[in-house]
Order: structure tokens, then sequence, then C-alpha cells
């Protein structure tokens, strides 16, 4: 079994993209389960190295931050803050809206905007929408009863160092864990620095990412298989392949 970390096969109906989630046409969700196996592999990495505490989570092309904001609902007691940066600005707007359904005050709007939907056009996908975020509003309760999730957003370029380090604005990240743009459905955008410097993005994201790394950090990058995931800098702890995706994890190396 490939699983470690997420051997259940656990009902993520409420956490289905364009339900209580936020989703845009066109894009494709990270499978949470996937997602959750990912974190998982990355903490055991992690703690193994030092005492355990809660984590500061970064992802550099975060999209719409919907991975993110599952992970926070499976391991709110692991992490200590998200932080999410994009390129794109419709999709980072996406982001901050997934990212506030981590707060109680976010979750609430959401659940106003799906009891309108539902009172205005009587589908049967949007009751069912409203009472997944009441359900959900159940649990974040009693989560942020012991703390709150800082939640954190900016544009940026993954492969600008200048324009991460500005972003990250002194925030080391514990754990980065990014689903690289490829394929039809997502793809570099067209202004990224590394492909106008006709290099390689892989190796320049990983490169930009090294300020803002706090030491013993975890870096998981999700590819397709036939990606080339490496970096002078960083050493391999592990791989972990699945279907026609591969997810690599490294170190900095110093």
């Amino acid at each position: 079994m490939p699983y470690k970390f997420a051997r259940d096969r656990e009902n993520y109906e409420l956490y289905a993209g364009g339900g209580v989630l936020y989703s845009a046409p066109g894009h494709a969700a990270f499978p949470v389960r996937l997602a959750h196996e990912i974190f998982g592999r990355c903490m055991a990495y992690w703690e193994a190295g030092q005492p355990a505490r809660r984590c500061t989570l970064y992802d550099p092309c975060g999209g719409g931050a919907y991975h993110l904001a599952t992970l926070a609902y499976f391991n709110w007691d692991r992490i200590a803050r998200i932080v999410a940066s994009d390129i794109d600005a419709e999709m980072l707007a996406l982001g901050a809206r997934n990212l506030s359904l981590l707060s109680l005050d976010g979750l609430d709007r959401r659940i106003e905007e799906l009891a309108d939907m539902a009172a205005r056009f009587g589908k049967e996908s949007h009751a069912a929408a409203l009472a997944h975020a009441h359900t959900l509003r159940v649990r974040l309760a009693a989560l942020t009863q012991d703390h709150a999730i800082e939640t954190r957003w900016f544009r940026a370029d993954a492969t600008d160092k200048n324009a991460i380090v500005a972003g990250l604005d002194g925030t080391q990240a514990d754990i980065v864990i990014t689903d690289i743009p490829y394929g039809q459905r997502s793809t570099w955008h067209p202004a990224t620095l590394a492909l106008s410097a006709a290099e390689d993005p892989v190796p320049q994201l990983l490169d930009a990412l090294l300020p803002g790394l706090s030491p013993g950090a975890v870096v998981a990058v999700a590819a397709p298989k036939r990606t080339q995931i490496q970096h002078e800098r960083y050493r391999r702890l592990g791989k972990f392949t699945l279907g026609k995706r591969q997810t690599v994890f490294l170190q900095p190396s110093e």
C-alpha cells in the first residue's frame, strides 16, 4: 500500500471543491487524501530532526489554496500558520476566500452565501453544501478553541527569489508543499521569471525558496513522473509515486 499516513478512505464529501470550499472552472482540486499523505510524510521527516512544534506551511504555487484549507481541517493541531502565494491575481483571490474558511467569521460568510443560493435557486447541491457548511462550522468551533491558524497570502512569482523573500517578510517556512504547474489545466504563467530567462522553472523555484526556509525545513514537490526534481543545494529525503504523479521530498543541505 503506497499510503502510510492517510490509509483510511474517509468521506471527503464535506471538502468537495465547489461545495463549501470555493473552486474555479477549469482548475482541478488537488486530491484531499493525497495532500494529507504528503503532509504526513513531510512532518515525519521534519519532526525527526527537532523537537515537535506546530509548523508554518507554505505553498509558492498556492493557486486556489484548496489543498491548504483541507490540510488544516485534518491537521489542525500540527499547524500554526499557513502562507500561500501565486503569480496569478485571480487565483490568489480564490485562495484568500478558501483560507478565510479557516476562521469562524469567514465560514459564517460562506454559510450566508450558500443559504442565499439555496433560497434563490432551490438546487439540491446548494442545500447539501449548506448542510456541509454547518457541519464544518461545528468542527471549526471546536478546533479554534485550542488555537487559531494564522493565514497569509501574497502575490509573487514562485521563481523570483526577491519576490518570495519580500512576501514572506521574515516568516520562515517549515513545510513547503507545492504542486507545480503542468499539463492542460495548469501551466507556468507567461510572466514567470524563469521562462523569461529561458531556464527550467523547477530549480529556480527551489532556489527562490532557500532564504525563506527554517533550519531543517522539508520541501515536497508534486509533479509528473518525467519531471526532474533536483537542486545542488538540496538533498533528497524520499519519493512517493502514485499513478502518473510523483512527489519528491527535499531538505536544504546547508
